[in-house]
């Protein structure tokens, strides 16, 4: 079995607006104007016995650009390839031979439609491939962005309503601002809701030991990367002279610097990725680090759909380390691009099962219709 043909598309879905139980305009620290639209790239991978392998990526270049690279590029040295060599395939885009352009992002898509071929040419899930799941749900953490202190405990409010049991929200642009926040949000919650909030790098060590120390009441799961990225020595010390849990996310994705982290004892927990790292085998070795050190993780979101969620989940669930809700904005996504979309249950995500691989369908008349042309 060979790969056949590489087609790229590019999605948008509209994000439900706040007012109408949604989180649009989603707005972080490091963000002009506020999220109000959800885009994706989508791979269909065909192999030359008509199976067929869906993934999908974040955009990261102009929609041009992407289309060029994986065309001239990265697809020339895929076609002809069996699915089943993920790791020999890997190895070709390693940065020692490209150090010009970072394919990551690119390989996570395309590695993620291989898995689906595996999975579909031997008849089984995806997560029976990596070992078997050691769950067979994944809580979610609500992703919501910066919003006034009212809003906020009005929108925990019908979060608790639906069933979800922890959530992830923005901060990082004004220290006063986001205690008085975090502490209205615990108000509202309660004592047995979980809260992590994202600083995206936006304090700088002081500001961040005084926002840590201020909440220190309010009793959250973690304050996700408060400072820079390659500041670890920097947030050991915050971790060691404040009660509020640390987690790195965007420390992740700069090589090595996930296992100093652990090394040096700088954090208690991790929020990663699998597309900025490389994919599901990447991830299932920063898992084993954290497995080692006892590090829990959880998995972040992108405005992920359901191809990518899918993939996540199949990867997740069959990973010990992963016991942390896993962020999400899908269930505030207008649209998607499978037939039936990924099942919640009492604010968890049910591991898709419909067929092998990776038990979706995606719906490729929606997906023409949710097309940008390029």
């Amino acid at each position: 079995m060979k790969i056949k043909s590489i087609k790229m598309f590019v999605v948008v879905v509209p994000v439900i607006p706040i007012s109408e139980g949604g989180i649009a305009p989603y707005r972080g620290s490091q963000d002009k104007v506020g999220t109000t639209q959800a885009s994706s790239v989508l791979f269909k991978v065909e192999t030359d016995n008509g199976i067929v392998g869906w993934g999908e990526m974040n955009p990261i270049l102009s929609y041009k650009i992407t289309k060029t690279l994986v065309d001239e590029y990265i697809s020339p040295k895929l076609i002809g390839r069996d699915p089943f060599e993920i790791k020999s395939i890997m190895a070709q885009f390693a940065p020692v031979y490209d150090p010009q352009v970072n394919t990551k992002s690119f390989l996570t898509g395309l590695q993620m439609a291989l898995w689906d071929i595996m999975g579909k040419a031997l008849n089984m899930p995806v997560y029976n491939l990596l070992g078997g799941k050691v769950r067979d749900k994944v809580e979610i953490a609500y992703a919501l962005g910066i919003l006034e202190i009212k809003d906020t405990q009005k929108k925990i409010h019908q979060i608790m309503d639906e069933g979800y049991r922890c959530l992830k929200t923005k901060g990082g642009k004004d220290v006063v601002f986001d205690v008085a926040r975090t502490k209205a949000m615990r108000e509202a919650a309660g004592p047995s809701f979980e809260i992590r909030v994202d600083m995206n790098q936006g304090y700088d060590t002081i500001q961040a030991l005084r926002y840590l120390r201020d909440v220190e009441d309010c009793d959250l799961q973690y304050v996700e990367q408060p400072i820079k990225v390659n500041r670890l020595e920097d947030m050991k010390n915050l971790r060691v002279r404040t009660r509020t849990p640390v987690a790195i996310n965007e420390d992740c994705y700069v090589p090595n610097n996930f296992y100093k982290a652990v090394k040096m004892d700088a954090i208690d927990a991790g929020v990663i990725d699998f597309e900025p790292i490389g994919g599901i085998t990447e991830l299932q070795r920063l898992e084993s680090i954290a497995v080692e050190a006892g590090v829990p993780l959880a998995h972040h979101c992108g405005w992920d759909m359901g191809i990518k969620l899918a993939a996540i989940l199949h990867a997740t669930s069959t990973m010990q380390a992963f016991t942390y809700p896993m962020d999400s904005t899908y269930m505030a996504h207008g649209d998607d691009v499978l037939k039936k979309r990924i099942q919640i249950e009492n604010g968890a995500y049910l591991i898709p099962s419909d067929g092998p691989g990776l038990g979706i369908e995606p719906d490729e008349e929606k997906i023409e219709k949710l097309g940008v042309k390029i």
